[in-house]
């Protein structure tokens, strides 16, 4: 294999991003073996893989992982709408900017989990307790994004615009939108990774299934690779939450014009 064909596949870098997580794996093995920590506190790694393969043959897996992304995807839809809405709505207009910035910014200074004894008494811990808590994680950074992008709109692009005599909706998917498309797509990914970490906190104030039930679950009958088992789910689906959105920003964005050889 040469090496311009490892560079071009990008393994060189893949095999040094899995030096430490490999130490990290090769260390709490040992630690666990050598019993510098009892296994009951800290769960061996090929404990936890038994437990997770047990999860998957039993369908538990499967049914808790599909119950969660079904949460994220309702809230990210209802608060990444509502914030991209608005984020253009207050961009185009500076009314709606002055009514309608002040207090988003003094909000997103409020912890997101503070929200939820709030929800808990109007909605209860039922599912749209859920995904109204969700929608609160994705909503601000796509109405910030949003806003920012559309606000960065060349001034050489609205002149265009009214040369080729855009109206309205003409004018927002033609000149708005393409413009604002990196920042908007940006905005997309903190959500929905927001989305994610949000739903599981969410199921762990009072769940009968998803993730975070499973985490919530293997804490009271005290069965530690359980509650392990699940952090790993969270931070391998979020990881790959990531690398899609990453792949499917750079197939969005194979238009935008390269300066100097490099993408913009």
């Amino acid at each position: 294999m040469s090496k311009k064909f490892i560079q071009r596949l990008g393994l060189k870098d893949k095999l040094l991003a899995l030096i430490v997580p490999l130490l990290v794996l090769a260390a709490w093995q040992g630690a666990v073996s050598q019993k510098l920590c009892s296994d009951l506190i800290l769960t061996p790694p090929l404990t936890l893989l038994n437990t997770l393969v047990e999860l998957a043959q039993s369908g538990d897996l499967t049914l808790n992982i599909l119950a969660s992304l079904k949460r994220v995807m309702i809230g990210f839809l209802l608060g990444g709408t509502s914030g991209f809405v608005l984020g253009i709505l207050m961009a185009l207009s500076p009314f709606l900017n002055s009514i309608f910035g002040p207090l988003i910014k003094a909000l997103q200074q409020v912890p997101e989990f503070a929200w939820m004894p709030l929800i808990i008494m109007f909605l209860g811990i039922d599912e749209s307790a859920k995904y109204f808590f969700v929608a609160i994680g994705a909503f601000y950074p796509m109405v910030l994004n949003t806003y920012q992008g559309v606000s960065g709109v060349p001034e050489k692009y609205h002149e265009l615009a009214r040369v080729f005599d855009y109206k309205s909706f003409r004018y927002l998917f033609k000149v708005i939108i393409p413009s604002a498309l990196p920042s908007i797509i940006t905005g997309i990914r903190l959500s929905l990774g927001l989305s994610w970490m949000f739903v599981v906190g969410a199921e762990l104030f009072g769940s009968d299934s998803g993730v975070g039930y499973l985490m919530t679950w293997g804490r009271a009958v005290f069965q530690i690779d359980l509650v392990m088992a699940g952090l790993i789910l969270v931070g391998v689906i979020g990881f790959a939450m990531n690398v899609l959105l990453e792949i499917a920003e750079k197939r969005f964005l194979l238009w935008r014009e390269p300066v100097d050889g490099r993408p913009v």
